[in-house]
């Protein structure tokens, strides 16, 4: 069923206009009788049915509210240090397919990219699309944003005044389920860039209460690590039974 986030909650007939309106007018082609999904981007979801199409626009029927199945309990910040190439692109869009709650880019020692104030507004805007059509596609009640980037040790700081801190590092010596003893529903994953964090960074962040984990005896990439990371904790959390 095709799914369309929209800013407010819709009640009696929904005139869905814009870019969203033109898909599914034109591109998908729906027709009267045919249902549709409205999301109101705070966990609710609106079935709705097809009344008229008008070519650029849809006129629904809108249904009772019901709470969306898309969301997981546990919400987690996947703090992704910058890699290379459009890897952010890769991590942002399975990251959010999985249940991500946020996206937080992150600037580390190790970080070949830099962003500057110029390339940053258009960067931002491209993953939040990106995570916008994650969310369509994967059944989310909400579209995870895409938060400011932010240095290593602001974000650590934050973080850990916010929930618990997972700090993926090579050389840890415990292993993440170990690590997800005794945690809450508010986790903050910290994963390096290509060339990983430098002990003084793993000290900091252990410093500053972080859980330091290991996620086994194999390297992963950057663009995989927090992708395994994040189904190792949804399977241990209990977040992807039915």
């Amino acid at each position: 069923m095709p799914r369309f986030f929209i800013q407010d909650a819709p009640s009696g007939e929904y005139l869905l206009s814009g870019e969203p309106g033109r898909h599914g007018a034109k591109a998908l082609r729906l027709r009267p009788g045919e249902k549709v999904t409205l999301c109101d981007g705070r966990g609710s979801d609106y079935i709705c049915t097809v009344r008229e199409n008008t070519g650029e626009s849809l006129l629904l029927d809108v249904g009772k509210a019901v709470t969306s199945r898309g969301e997981p309990r546990v919400k987690i910040t996947v703090c992704q240090c910058l890699p290379k190439g459009d890897k952010l692109e890769t991590v942002v869009q399975k990251a959010v397919e999985l249940g991500a709650y946020e996206l937080w880019p992150v600037e580390s020692r190790y970080c070949v990219v830099k962003w500057d104030q110029k390339s940053r507004e258009k960067k931002l805007a491209r993953l939040q699309k990106i995570a916008l059509e994650a969310a369509m596609q994967s059944g989310r009640g909400i579209v995870p944003k895409v938060l400011e980037p932010a240095g290593l040790g602001p974000a650590l700081e934050r973080a850990r005044a916010e929930g618990d801190v997972l700090f993926l590092y090579e050389r840890a010596a415990n292993g993440l389920r170990g690590c997800l003893e005794n945690t809450g529903d508010r986790l903050f994953l910290f994963v390096g860039p290509e060339g990983g964090f430098s002990e003084e960074e793993a000290a900091l962040a252990e410093k500053l209460g972080a859980r330091i984990a290991s996620l086994g005896p194999r390297i992963l990439r950057t663009e995989t690590a927090p992708i395994a990371a994040l189904a190792a904790i949804f399977y241990e959390k209990g977040d992807m039974e039915l």
